[in-house]
């Protein structure tokens, strides 16, 4: 990898095309991303999956329930961070930019049907996501949740699912490297991406 890398621009590139791959498969290592929130003056962090990477306008797109906190959390502080690490690819890439519940119902909906049976069910429960239980699991109090869904369990699962929108506007990456790493950081300006070398 790292002989690819002659100038900044080759490490983003880099970076964007794996981030691109990781949403093809899950056994790619960006799959899943960690997303860091502001609630209140107190960080919050969580893994979520990576549904959709935009790679011409570099947005990121997750899956969530409407019902979370992390959605409480957006809606007061749209300023979010994900954070990606491929331990085999060496590779760590940071975005910082704000995200929103997106607007387009037709992308909503083609996410929800795209998604699997079991990806849906979970938003067809009645319990809100980090609510209190009196069971171990939301599967146990609703035990007819079950594939397929019924009708009234599917329009359910419908309205608490949501995508979300990340428009980031800054970038860093870190490439590991014995030889010595090599870091970039990139930002977004009107004339696009413009990335420099920096201190590892």
């Amino acid at each position: 990898m790292i002989e690819k890398i002659s100038k900044p621009d080759d490490l983003f590139v880099l970076a964007l095309e794996e981030m691109a791959k990781a949403t093809g498969t899950a056994k790619h290592e960006f799959h899943t991303f960690t997303l860091g929130t502001v609630h209140q003056g107190f960080p919050y962090l969580r893994t979520v999956v990576l549904r959709k990477f935009e790679r011409e306008c570099v947005n990121i797109l997750f899956h969530t329930d409407i019902r979370s906190a992390k959605i409480d959390h957006l809606q007061k502080c749209p300023q979010v961070s994900s954070l990606s690490y491929g331990y085999k690819l060496r590779l760590q890439v940071s975005f910082n930019g704000v995200a929103c519940i997106e607007k387009d119902p037709e992308i909503t909906q083609y996410q929800f049907e795209n998604s699997s049976e079991d990806a849906q069910k979970c938003y067809a429960y009645g319990a809100r996501p980090g609510s209190i239980l009196n069971s171990k699991t939301k599967e146990e109090l609703q035990p007819d949740i079950q594939s397929p869904l019924t009708s009234g369990q599917l329009s359910t699962a419908k309205d608490n699912f949501v995508v979300v929108r990340i428009v980031p506007d800054k970038c860093d990456i870190l490439c590991l490297h014995h030889s010595g790493h090599i870091r970039v950081r990139a930002k977004r300006t009107p004339e696009g991406w413009v990335s420099d070398f920096i201190t590892a």
